[in-house]
C-alpha cells in the first residue's frame, strides 16, 4: 500500500470518527459559547458608553484553544489505543508513519474547527453590533492564521504526547498541565520585555521642598542575551496567545515560522520515537 493511499484511507476513518465525536462537539460547543459570551460583554460595554472595538474581543479564543484542545487532543487519540485501534491499522498494513500523520493532521484540522466555532459568532454577529474591526482586513486575516498556525503546533505537541503514552488520563493531565504552563509563561514573558528601558524623571515633595529624581536605567529591563532568549521563548505556541492578544504589538513574520518550527521538530522527534514504541 502506497503512503499516500494509507494516509487518505486513515483520514477518512478519522474523520469519520471526529464527527461522531463528543470530545470534539464538547470542545467546538465550549468556544462556541465563550465566543457568544464574549460578544455579549462588549456589546453590553458598548452599549454602557465604553467603546469596545471588536478587535479586542476577537482573538480571545487564544487563550482558551490550548487548554480546550489539549483535552481533545488527549482523549481522541488515546481512544485509538483504547479501542485497539492503532495495532489493527498497522496489522492491515498502513505503516507507524501514516498512523502518526493522519492522527496529526486530524486533530490540527480539528483545532482550527474548534476557534471557528468561537470566530463564527463573533465574526457573524459582531460586525454589525460592534462597529467592525479597527485594524484592516489584511492584518485580520494574516493575524488569525497565525492563531490557526499556533493551533496547530500545539496540536503537533498534543498528538506526540498522546501518541507515545497509552495512558490517557496522564496524557490530559500532562497536555492541560502544558498549555496552562506555555499561556503563564507567555504573560510572565509579555512584562520582563515591555519593561522600560529608562525610568523617567519626576518631581516629588520632600521636607516641603520639590525636588526631582532624574532619569535612570530600569534595572527591571531585560537586556543582552537574556533578552534574545526571552524573546525566541515569546514565540513558542501557547506563549504566541499574549502576542495575538494585543495584536498591534505582535511580531507577525516570526509567529508562523515559530509555529512551523515547533510542527516539525515535535513531527521529527514524536515520529522517530513512536517507530521504536512498544505498542501493548
Amino acid at each position: 500500500m502506497s503512503a499516500k493511499l494509507s494516509i487518505n484511507l486513515l483520514l477518512r476513518a478519522n474523520f469519520y470518527r471526529l464527527w461522531r465525536s463528543a470530545s470534539f462537539w464538547a470542545a467546538v460547543s465550549t468556544m462556541f459559547g465563550v465566543g457568544v459570551f464574549e460578544l455579549a460583554v462588549g456589546v453590553h460595554a458598548r452599549r454602557q458608553g465604553t467603546p469596545v472595538p471588536l478587535d479586542n474581543r476577537y482573538m480571545l479564543f487564544v487563550l482558551m484553544s490550548g487548554v480546550v484542545l489539549s483535552a481533545f487532543c488527549s482523549l481522541f487519540v488515546g481512544a485509538e489505543y483504547s479501542d485497539g485501534a492503532i495495532r489493527n491499522k498497522i496489522a492491515v498494513g498502513h505503516s507507524r508513519a501514516a498512523v502518526y500523520l493522519a492522527n496529526l493532521l486530524t486533530c490540527s484540522a480539528a483545532g482550527v474547527l474548534v476557534c471557528l466555532g468561537y470566530i463564527l459568532p463573533m465574526t457573524a454577529a459582531g460586525i454589525p453590533l460592534m462597529g467592525g474591526f479597527t485594524l484592516p482586513p489584511a492584518s485580520v486575516l494574516w493575524f488569525t492564521l497565525c492563531a490557526f498556525l499556533m493551533t496547530a503546533s500545539l496540536c503537533a505537541i498534543f498528538t506526540m504526547a498522546a501518541l507515545l503514552n497509552q495512558n490517557r488520563a496522564v496524557v490530559a493531565i500532562i497536555c492541560i498541565f502544558l498549555a496552562y504552563f506555555l499561556l503563564f509563561l507567555g504573560i510572565y514573558l509579555n512584562s520582563r520585555l515591555t519593561e522600560q528601558a529608562v525610568i523617567p524623571a519626576r518631581e516629588y515633595i520632600e521636607n516641603g521642598q520639590i525636588l526631582v529624581r532624574e532619569a535612570m536605567p530600569n534595572p527591571a529591563c531585560v537586556r543582552g542575551l537574556k533578552r534574545t532568549i526571552f524573546e525566541a521563548l515569546y514565540d513558542l505556541p501557547g506563549c504566541q496567545a499574549v502576542q495575538l492578544i494585543a495584536a498591534a504589538e505582535a511580531r507577525p513574520i516570526r509567529l508562523p515560522l515559530a509555529s512551523l518550527g515547533v510542527i516539525a521538530a515535535s513531527t521529527a522527534v514524536g515520529l522517530a520515537l513512536f517507530r521504536r514504541k512498544d505498542l501493548k
